[in-house]
């Protein structure tokens, strides 16, 4: 009699012996437990970090010809996702600060932003674009990118917003994009200041509100122009009037950082004194995206030529002494100041401000070794970065001594090319006009050199002023405080400094001739008697 496909599988099963059964099922369950057990480990055992392959540098690529807003919150989706991989696949390895891209360890950023957070695209000084968080419609305009020509890197803030509400932790990553769209070195900064906008920017004391007004003012031309502010003193004039030229980076018309706004200490504080002053916006913040497509910019492009367009400005402006209109370049700014005079020697003064001398590049490494040797040793990070530093100024040596194009992105050829032979202390030797030079002793940025070369070059100069202030950093501010549970620095320009410029700008110059580093201290004038005893042997 046929049987039954099932009696036939029933009577096989029953003719199979138990244990052999058992045995042979256990082994399917350890092999399939150990393929899993496999996957497991290895997902466990191999970071991240070990298998993304970054994207190979293109030289080649037209110019950052994507999106940076788009780029940038992509890599910051890509932390809040977890999907470390594709943030890792997404850095430039050479430019960053680490000889392993393991070490930088992004999964650390989970302790930041929980299991969940969002993110949003905010200004270089930390506020929150396109009206977010009940932000006025003036600041949801703020341009969110800064270009930075130095090493040729649009720069982006995005912020990692926990979603839980409980959470107090609100991370600031300040990204840095090279023209092929990679993440590069200073990619991951630091976690900025994670206490939000600061609520308030109080006037400094030596302000009297009431003795300006302030007017919006356009400088320069379509499409190209740039927003200003004129601060100007009430009453009939003519007044004096200051034009302010900006350091590095992208800064606002304020030039703020954190709790400070120094440039509008300054308007504010000279406009109390009768001095008309104009500061206006950087062009590398709101045309930052253009100009980095911009293969040629230069120096020029940067600062000089607005500040001109400012001066011209001023000129045409009712209650404004033409003939006296005065430049004030802080660090960077000071350091073009000369070029600007070069370009109009009709300008009535030069206040230089904390500003660097020699070449662009010459106090870079010492900068580097001064910051990383402040605690006595040199991690392995900090050797890392002064290599990274050191392989930069290399890279330019070779384009301007010997032609060789850089390898890499981290250099603008034009952009160093234009200052290959540019000095501004010694530019300044030429300069017919006068000049007030101003340092503190506690830059931080600069080294004592930097302010020694602007001395050594133009002790001899027929009017130029010489100031040298105690306990002051760079950009002269006497203190820096903090209050409360806000530890971002607080803080004015300081009041001395405000009254000299003043009183300079008045017309008048300090008794004491330059003789030693106490005179400097003191304020002095330079000229045939100037020598400057001690200051050569870095007393």
């Amino acid at each position: 009699m046929p049987l039954r496909p099932g009696t036939w599988r029933l009577r096989v099963a029953r003719r199979t012996p138990i244990g052999l059964a058992l045995a042979v099922g256990l082994f399917s369950i350890g092999i399939a437990a150990l393929i899993a057990l496999a996957f497991a480990v290895k997902s466990i055992t191999t970071p991240a970090c070990e298998a993304a392959k970054p994207a190979q540098p293109d030289f080649e690529a037209v110019p950052f010809a994507f999106d940076p807003e788009v780029r940038a919150l992509a890599f910051g989706q890509a932390l809040v996702d977890q999907d470390y991989r594709r943030a890792y696949e997404m850095l430039a390895p050479e430019h960053l600060p680490v000889d392993s891209i393991c070490k930088l360890d992004l999964e650390s950023y989970r302790s930041l932003t929980g299991d969940s957070a969002s993110v949003v695209l905010v200004t270089p000084q930390g506020l929150p674009v396109n009206g977010q968080e009940g932000m006025s419609k003036d600041t949801a305009s703020t341009p969110a990118l800064g270009f930075a020509p130095a090493y040729d890197g649009i720069e982006v803030v995005i912020r990692l917003a926990p979603h839980q509400p409980s959470a107090k932790t609100v991370t600031y990553l300040r990204l840095t994009l090279l023209r092929d769209g990679r993440v590069s070195r200073g990619a991951l900064l630091e976690a900025l200041i994670t206490l939000g906008p600061v609520e308030e920017f109080p006037p400094p004391p030596y302000a009297d509100l009431e003795a300006f007004e302030e007017i919006e003012v356009v400088v320069g031309q379509a499409p190209s122009a740039l927003g200003g502010t004129l601060t100007m003193p009430r009453g009939p004039g003519p007044f004096p009037a200051v034009v302010l030229v900006h350091g590095s980076g992208y800064p606002d018309r304020d030039s703020t950082a954190g709790a400070l706004k120094p440039n509008r200490d300054v308007a504010w504080g000279l406009a109390s004194q009768g001095v008309a002053v104009l500061r206006h916006d950087k062009r590398t913040l709101p045309y930052a995206l253009a100009i980095a497509r911009q293969r040629d910019f230069t120096l020029n492009d940067a600062l000089v030529d607005d500040a001109l367009a400012a001066v011209a400005l001023l000129r045409q402006t009712p209650r404004i002494d033409p003939t006296r209109i005065f430049v004030l370049g802080s660090s960077l700014g000071g350091f073009a100041a000369p070029r600007i005079a070069q370009r109009d020697p009709t300008i009535a003064g030069l206040i230089i401000e904390s500003a660097p001398s020699g070449s662009f590049w010459d106090g870079l490494v010492q900068n580097a070794l001064r910051r990383s040797q402040a605690d006595g040793k040199v991690s392995e990070l900090e050797q890392r970065q002064i290599d990274i530093v050191r392989a930069y100024v290399e890279t330019i040596e070779a384009l301007i001594n010997d032609g060789i194009p850089p390898s890499d992105m981290t250099v603008r050829p034009d952009y160093f090319l234009d200052l290959a032979e540019y000095r501004p202390e010694i530019v300044a030797q030429d300069v017919p006009i006068p000049m007030l030079v101003l340092h503190g002793n506690l830059d931080g940025v600069l080294t004592q050199s930097d302010s020694a070369g602007w001395t050594q070059s133009l002790r001899r100069h027929r009017d130029v002023v010489f100031h040298l202030y105690r306990e002051h950093m760079h950009g002269l501010f006497d203190r820096r405080t903090v209050s409360g549970s806000d530890l971002r620095p607080a803080g004015h320009v300081s009041a001395q400094v405000v009254d000299d410029i003043a009183r300079w700008i008045a017309g008048e110059r300090p008794d004491q001739v330059c003789v030693d580093l106490q005179a400097w201290f003191e304020g002095c004038r330079g000229g045939p008697k100037a020598t400057f005893r001690g200051l050569d042997s870095g007393s």
